[in-house]
């Protein structure tokens, strides 16, 4: 249970004696339904079965608001990720890049309100178009659920943390599981210590492994195929 869900239901004394001291005052759901607001607002439908959504967030605070939530920045911010994270996986957008929420102070914002203001930072992946995929465009290309993403920079990490590069909704799956390293038309899987493992074509690893084409990695309950760039461009 997160701190939005303790903070509703009242079952932590520490954390909701911070919120409830006047009314009319900003409280961690007001944030999160304003990002969710955000999100939905600032949209891009690729095609019919993408629709990316912004994956970095600033809300701006009057100082004095700013102040009380700094407390607990650390967890509020972990908490709007992750807030941010299921309203896209519920409504099926994509992200191009990690997602990161920031706060700001701004006394140009009244006491009591916030404003918000998001962009689309490209990461290390990108979501595969079939015109991506018959132009050849020599990237790898990981396949989770029906989603292909291209790897477009030489390290990609996947994990359920929302500075992932691919974000996973696995329970299985550590903050920072595993990462893929493209060099050419090669790719090198890692596991980043993570608490479950990573299997690749079914075998646990221990060190670096080298993946061939249309290899299986296996996190959680998560299976990825990895398409290398030289046999992608020959099926498509």
């Amino acid at each position: 249970m997160g701190i939005l869900d303790r903070i509703e239901r009242g079952l932590d004394r520490g954390v909701t004696s911070v919120f409830t001291s006047g009314r009319g005052q900003l409280k961690p759901l007001d944030l999160a339904q304003g990002l969710k607001r955000e999100c939905d607002d600032q949209i891009q439908v690729l095609d019919r079965t993408r629709t990316i959504a912004p994956n970095v967030f600033t809300i701006y605070l009057n100082s004095e608001d700013r102040e009380r939530f700094s407390s607990w920045e650390d967890t509020l911010i972990e908490e709007m990720e992750r807030v941010v994270l299921e309203h896209a996986e519920k409504n099926r957008y994509v992200f191009v890049g990690g997602v990161v929420v920031s706060l700001e102070a701004d006394d140009e914002v009244r006491a009591g309100r916030f404003e918000t203001e998001s962009r689309t930072e490209r990461g290390t992946v990108a979501p595969a178009t079939g015109a991506e995929q018959a132009a050849g465009p020599g990237h790898p290309i990981v396949e989770i659920d029906d989603q292909q993403y291209l790897l477009t920079g030489p390290v990609t990490v996947i994990g359920r943390g929302g500075d992932a590069d691919i974000i996973l909704d696995d329970t299985g799956v550590s903050r920072h599981h595993v990462e893929l390293r493209a060099d050419g038309g090669n790719v090198t899987v890692t596991d980043l210590g993570s608490t479950n493992g990573t299997f690749v074509d079914g075998e646990r690893i221990r060190t670096p492994v080298p993946v061939q084409d249309r290899s299986t990695v296996r996190i959680g309950r998560t299976r990825m195929t990895v398409i290398l760039p030289q046999q992608s461009q020959a099926s498509w």
